[in-house]
């Protein structure tokens, strides 16, 4: 759904991630830039990289930062090149034995791994009777299956510490078209017949009248996970630090 608003995410969020002051920040898994866009206009160097071709080279002209074509799990970048590493809403796509080693080798000492997801706040009321409206038609609808699980590889992982964490909550423009569109785009909507999905559509109209109040839009709410950790490299090599030789990363 696309509402009428400048940023995907509340500024606080990327701020807390990475940081007041200039960092030089890769982020994996860019596609469409949102997050790399905003660090970016806060004065962050900022390298985006994705497996994907086009998706890399919109972001090349609409941002104007280093872009690269590559897999996080093996990275194109020499070690303890970069201060901050981020994901947003990507973590989960990643071989984490593989990719988790790759970002900490890429991490200068004492730099950050900071993740990102986004989850619906289904606490609203309107929320929870659109939840179950859908529910009805498909029981897997908004049942919260984000990727942000995937977060406890970091906290398995040797090569990261100090995992915190940090949510903010996000208010987001949602018109009668808008909630209609997000309901129509579902898989389970388009294998409806026509005649259960124009009904499930009117449906949805009668919610959306019995809550908003025109000419404002309804708010829907979305929760901003944030998670942070400081890179350990005393485990990239750990047999050379058992003999006591120092390896240059």
């Amino acid at each position: 759904m696309q509402g009428p608003r400048s940023s995907p995410f509340p500024a606080q969020a990327p701020a807390w991630m990475v940081g007041d002051g200039p960092a030089l920040v890769l982020d994996v898994g860019s596609g469409r830039g949102g997050l790399a866009g905003m660090l970016h206009q806060a004065g962050h160097q900022v390298c985006c990289l994705d497996r994907n071709e086009t998706a890399i080279r919109r972001l090349t002209e609409r941002l104007g930062t280093r872009t690269v074509v590559g897999q996080v799990e093996s990275l194109p970048f020499l070690a303890c090149h970069f201060d901050v590493v981020t994901a947003a809403q990507t973590l989960h796509r990643f071989a984490p034995g593989l990719a988790l080693s790759e970002i900490a080798r890429v991490l200068r000492p004492g730099g950050r791994l900071a993740v990102l997801y986004v989850t619906r706040d289904d606490t609203v009321p309107w929320v929870q009777r659109l939840a179950a409206l859908l529910q009805r038609y498909d029981p897997a609808a908004m049942t919260g299956d984000y990727g942000a699980d995937s977060v406890g590889w970091i906290v398995e992982s040797p090569y990261f510490t100090d995992l915190t964490r940090k949510n903010f909550r996000n208010w987001v423009p949602a018109t009668r078209d808008d909630l209609r569109d997000m309901v129509r785009r579902r898989p389970a909507t388009a294998q409806l017949s026509a005649e259960e999905r124009d009904e499930l559509l009117a449906q949805v109209d009668d919610l959306y009248a019995s809550v908003a109040r025109p000419p404002e839009p309804l708010m829907l709410p979305y929760q901003i996970s944030c998670w942070r950790a400081v890179v350990d490299h005393s485990q990239l090599n750990p047999a050379e630090a058992d003999s006591g030789v120092q390896i240059r990363l």
